[in-house]
């Protein structure tokens, strides 16, 4: 039944909070069945592939596509999971090393090491949104996240700007947390990245070289 008008847009906002709280819940449900630490990056995977689907308005059986998800991709997710507290510990190893230097060398170090610190926060930020719509290799993953982060960067300005305010929101309103906290962040990202994705699907689909791609296979 098409609902039109005021009472129709209160509908579409009131089934958008019910969708979000629903995938906050799961989140969090199988973030503590993969023991926490091991739980979120599948859980935020999945998350991301049913919001990604709802954004396209493609249906979804949201549990059992939720289930699938994160079962499929448990092991490749916690691989980037390790792989990004390793290269982040040895970062901030580093940091506090050429903290303890002296002299023109220490400045040097120190702000070649902020740039570094930029570049690994971009990659971060990108992994799991790329993970959810090219499922591969770890490596490719990661230059992936990079190259498109870099090919983008007001639409990664905008996506950054948006984490704070929604941080500022969820800290003024705690409540908010155990059904907004994680799908709001979630689908900020989903609603910013899609049009870099739905513009690859359709240059793949026309046969056109994606740039990104092209970049990860150099």
């Amino acid at each position: 039944m098409q609902v039109g008008g005021i009472t129709g847009g209160i509908y579409k906002v009131c089934d958008w909070l019910m969708k979000l709280a629903i995938v906050n819940l799961l989140w969090l449900l199988f973030a503590l069945v993969g023991l926490g630490l091991f739980g979120i990056f599948p859980a935020t995977v999945a998350m991301l592939s049913v919001l990604n689907r709802w954004i396209n308005q493609e249906e979804c059986k949201v549990v059992p596509y939720f289930v699938a998800v994160f079962k499929r991709s448990f092991v490749k997710a916690n691989i980037l999971l390790v792989f990004a507290v390793m290269v982040g510990a040895v970062l901030i190893a580093n940091f506090y090393i050429v903290q303890a230097m002296d002299g023109l060398l220490h400045v040097f170090l120190k702000y070649g090491m902020i740039v570094l610190f930029v570049f690994y926060s971009m990659i971060v930020l990108y992994v799991l949104p790329i993970f959810s719509h090219h499922s591969q290799g770890v490596w490719n993953t990661f230059k992936m996240s990079f190259i498109t982060s870099a090919l983008h960067p007001l639409r990664t300005g905008v996506l950054v700007g948006g984490f704070g305010l929604l941080y500022l929101i969820i800290r003024s309103f705690p409540g908010m947390i155990p059904f907004y906290g994680v799908s709001l962040i979630g689908m900020w990202t989903a609603v910013i990245l899609s049009p870099i994705f739905e513009r690859e699907q359709k240059k793949k689909h026309e046969g056109l070289p994606i740039e990104s791609e092209k970049m990860v296979k150099a």
